[in-house]
Parts: C-alpha cells; structure tokens; sequence
C-alpha cells in the first residue's frame, strides 16, 4: 500500500485529500446514524411529524437586558417583542430571539419566577 509519505509532491497532497474525504464520509455517515428518526403520527387529514427530539432547543436561563435607549443600536424599530409589566419593571423579549430559544427563564420583583414562551 502506497502511504503520502512514500509518495511525492503532488501525489503526496492528492492521497493526504482523499484521506482526509473518506474520513469526512466516515465521520457524516455516524452522525446520521445516530440522529433519531422523525416520528410521525397520523393527525386528520394531514400528519404529525416530530424533527426534533425533546430538549434539543434550549432555553435562555440567565436574560441580560439594556435600556430602551441602548437596544436601539441593535433593535430594529419595527422588531416584534413580547412584553412583560410587573407593574414596577417592564422588559421587552425579542421575539426573533425567541424564535431560536422558545422559552426564557427569567424573575421579575413583582412576580417572582416566570418563564417566557414562544
């Protein structure tokens, strides 16, 4: 068997990147394989189908939050937000943001713990 060290120059780089492909593939075709299979389930008309195995979105357990004035300069000013008022503390969660994370865990003074969800 000829090794990249046996060969030269050019030779050398071709078999070090078909090495390198044949790992790659080794490596893609594990992973797939162990990804559980969608679960699909007869609902109507139509199906349920499950993409994602529980737990796998996860959540944003500790929020920081800025002024109104200083999210401007990351917020735009038509960005839809989902808005929590104790009655003492507003916060506002950008619900892009949430799209991501789906739930935030978060406390407010006058409500204590609370959970944003989206």
């Amino acid at each position: 068997m000829l090794t990249a060290t046996k060969l030269g120059g050019r030779h050398a780089i071709i078999a070090r990147l078909i090495s390198l492909s044949v790992l790659l593939a080794v490596l893609a075709l594990t992973v797939i394989a162990q990804r559980p299979k969608p679960r699909m389930e007869r609902l109507g008309d139509g199906f349920l189908i499950d993409v994602l195995p529980p737990d796998r979105i996860p959540a944003i357990d500790k929020p920081r939050f800025v002024p109104a004035a200083a999210a401007q300069a990351f917020m735009r000013d038509d960005e839809p937000v989902l808005g929590v008022f104790d009655g003492k503390v507003a916060k506002a969660y950008s619900l892009w943001l949430l799209d991501g994370h789906e739930i935030v865990n978060d406390s407010t003074p006058g409500y204590g713990a609370i959970a944003v969800t989206w």
